[in-house]
C-alpha cells in the first residue's frame, strides 16, 4: 500500500489563524492571497501563518510591500528585508515607493491617514494586477482593543466602536486578528524568525502609541488583567449589533429614497415611527450618498437633519458640508448641492381675448371667449384651465409672479402662502409660480380651484377660458 501523506504539525498561533480563517469564511480552496508585509512582527508572523497553511488550504501566495518613505534609509533597509524573506519563501514579491510627507503636505492631509488610504490603494491595485481574490493584513487582538479604546476615548457610535472587522468589502482579510501579540512573539521566537521595529512606534506624540505603550498596560494593570480580550469582545458585540442595524437601515433606505443626479430624495410617511437608532442610520446613509463619504459630517449636523425630519416644518431647511443642503418638503425630505437662485418677479398683460408669454416659467397664457362646460370637465382640467365669470373681470388681467400677502380672491380670502402649503407645493417652487390677477386679487393659479368669487357656474353661456400652454417659441429654441 502506498504511504500516507504526513500529516504537517501546526503550532498553536497557526491553528488558531485556520479557526479565525474558517469562522469568518475568510477563504476559498483554490484562491490567491496577497500577503501584506511591512516586515514588523505581526506581518512576519502571519507572512508564515499562511505559508504553512496554503497547502492544507489549497492556497497560492503573493507578498506586497509599500515603502512610504517616511523614514529614509530604515524604511528601504525594511523594505529590503520583506524582499529577501520573501526570496527565501520561493513568493513572489511586489513593492512600491511613495513620497507620503510630500503628498501630504502638499494636500494639506493628515499623514497618517493619507499613508494607510495610499497603503490600501497599493494592495487593491496590486491585487487586481495579479489576480488575488484576498489581500491578507496582519491586525491582531491588540490592535483591535487599542481601536476599540481610541475610538471610544474621541467619541464614536455603535459603527466606530466595532472597530476592525475581519473581513472588508469580501476582499481584505484578517487572519491574525484572534491572536494576542505576545503569541505573536512567542511563535516568532520558536520559530528564530527575525522582524524588524519600526522606530516610530515609539514615538509617543502619537495618540494611537500612548494608548498601546502607556495607557492599556495602566488599564490592564488596575483594573482588568484581561482588558485585551475584553475589549476584543466589546467590539464583536457591537459589530454584531452594528450589522443588525445597518441592514434594517439599508433596507428602508432603499425603499424611501430615491437618487436624482446629486439629489436625494427621502420620503417621510413613516419615518416618524421608526427607532431612533434606525432615523438616524436611514439619515447617515443618505448624506454618504449624496456626499460621497461621510468626511465632515458630525452628529450635530446628523441631529439637525432628524430635528426637521421629526417635526412639521415644511420648508426648513439646515446646510451642510461640501455645500449641501437639506430641504423640507411636506413629507419628503431633500438633500441637494445645488444652489437657490432667487425666482425672477415678472409681470405680464393678458387681454381678454388674448394671449401671452411668460419667459420665467417657459409658458404662455391665453383667454378664450366661451361657454362653460359641466362641472366634472371644469373639475377634471383644473391643471391648465380656469373658467372664469365674464362679468368679474376688469377689461384685461395680469400674469405675474407672487408678492407678499397675495389673497386668493382679494381682501379678507385665503392666503396665498396658506393655499400653497395645503396644497403641497414645496417651498423652492412657490416664488416661481405665476398667478393671474384681477387688479391686485389674484384670481387663478394653475393646478388650483379659480377663486370662487371669480369662477364661473358650469354651463355658463358667457365666460371666459383661461389656459396656460407650453411656450412655443421656448420649445422650438429647445428643438
Amino acid at each position: 500500500m502506498p504511504a500516507k501523506p504526513r500529516s504537517i504539525k501546526l503550532h498553536p498561533l497557526e491553528m488558531q489563524v485556520r479557526k479565525t480563517i474558517q469562522k469568518f469564511d475568510m477563504l476559498l480552496p483554490g484562491e490567491h492571497v496577497l500577503a501584506a508585509v511591512s516586515g514588523g512582527a505581526d506581518s512576519i508572523a502571519l507572512l508564515y501563518c499562511l505559508q504553512k497553511l496554503a497547502p492544507k488550504l489549497g492556497l497560492s501566495l503573493s507578498v506586497a510591500h509599500l515603502n512610504h518613505r517616511i523614514r529614509g534609509p530604515e524604511g528601504d533597509a525594511d523594505e529590503e528585508f520583506v524582499r529577501r524573506i520573501s526570496a527565501d519563501l520561493k513568493l513572489p514579491f511586489f513593492s512600491e515607493r511613495i513620497e507620503v510627507k510630500q503628498k501630504a503636505a502638499a494636500n494639506k492631509e493628515n499623514l497618517e491617514e493619507l499613508a494607510r488610504q495610499l497603503r490600501y490603494d497599493f494592495l487593491r491595485r496590486t491585487a487586481q494586477k495579479i489576480g488575488a481574490q484576498k489581500i491578507a493584513v496582519g491586525h491582531t487582538l491588540n490592535d483591535q482593543a487599542e481601536t476599540v479604546l481610541f475610538r471610544f476615548i474621541r467619541g464614536s457610535g455603535i459603527e466606530g466602536l466595532s472597530a476592525i472587522h475581519p473581513v472588508l468589502d469580501g476582499l481584505v482579510i484578517r487572519p491574525l486578528l484572534e491572536c494576542g501579540r505576545d503569541s505573536i512573539l512567542k511563535y516568532l521566537t520558536q520559530k528564530q524568525a527575525s522582524y524588524v521595529e519600526d522606530s516610530t512606534n515609539k514615538n509617543l506624540q502619537y495618540s494611537r502609541n500612548k494608548i498601546r505603550g502607556e495607557l492599556l498596560p495602566y488599564l490592564t494593570k488596575h483594573f482588568n488583567p484581561q482588558l485585551i480580550s475584553t475589549l476584543a469582545r466589546e467590539a464583536s458585540l457591537a459589530r454584531e449589533a452594528w450589522d443588525f442595524i445597518e441592514s434594517e437601515a439599508n433596507r428602508i433606505f432603499e425603499e424611501a429614497c430615491v437618487k436624482n443626479g446629486e439629489n436625494l430624495l427621502i420620503h417621510l410617511k413613516g419615518f416618524a415611527e421608526l427607532h431612533p437608532v434606525l432615523q438616524k442610520h436611514v439619515v447617515r446613509r443618505a448624506l454618504k450618498e449624496c456626499m460621497g463619504s461621510l468626511r465632515g459630517i458630525t452628529f450635530r449636523n446628523i441631529e439637525s437633519v432628524l430635528s426637521i425630519c421629526r417635526a412639521d416644518c415644511s420648508g426648513d431647511q439646515i446646510r451642510l458640508p461640501q455645500g449641501k443642503t437639506a430641504f423640507r418638503q411636506f413629507d419628503t425630505l431633500l438633500l441637494t448641492g445645488q444652489k437657490t437662485q432667487p425666482a425672477p418677479s415678472f409681470i405680464y398683460r393678458l387681454d381678454l381675448p388674448g394671449e401671452c408669454r411668460v419667459p420665467e416659467t417657459g409658458s404662455a397664457f391665453r383667454s378664450i371667449e366661451c361657454s362653460a362646460p359641466n362641472a366634472k370637465a371644469m373639475k377634471d382640467n383644473r391643471s391648465r384651465q380656469a373658467y372664469i365669470d365674464s362679468s368679474t373681470l376688469p377689461r384685461f388681467l395680469t400674469i405675474r409672479s407672487r408678492e407678499p400677502g397675495d389673497r386668493y380672491g382679494g381682501p379678507r380670502h385665503r392666503k396665498v402662502k396658506k393655499l400653497l402649503i395645503t396644497g403641497k407645493v414645496p417651498s423652492r417652487q412657490r416664488a416661481a409660480l405665476p398667478m393671474v390677477a384681477a387688479g391686485k386679487d389674484v384670481i387663478w393659479i394653475p393646478g388650483f380651484r379659480p377663486a370662487r368669487r371669480y369662477e364661473a357656474r358650469p354651463g355658463s353661456r358667457k365666460c371666459i377660458l383661461l389656459e396656460v400652454i407650453p411656450d412655443a417659441d421656448k420649445e422650438k429654441k429647445e428643438f
